[in-house]
């Protein structure tokens, strides 16, 4: 399965990034930039392990 959350690159270390959105995923009202490397992969794999627990069945 497709990973939805990823680590890039920024200008201040690393982010978390929804690639469903391209937006940089926000935690408690703060968006998940200029972390450490292992943070951001840290948060990307918190993120992703939620995701993929979510039932999406839509309710009619």
């Amino acid at each position: 399965m497709t990973q939805r959350f990823v680590t890039r690159p920024d200008a201040g270390g690393f982010r978390v990034t929804d690639i469903w959105t391209g937006e940089v995923a926000v935690i408690a009202m703060t968006r998940q930039t200029g972390l450490s490397e292992e943070d951001a992969e840290h948060t990307a794999k918190l993120l992703n392990s939620r995701s993929e627990r979510e039932d999406r069945t839509v309710v009619q």
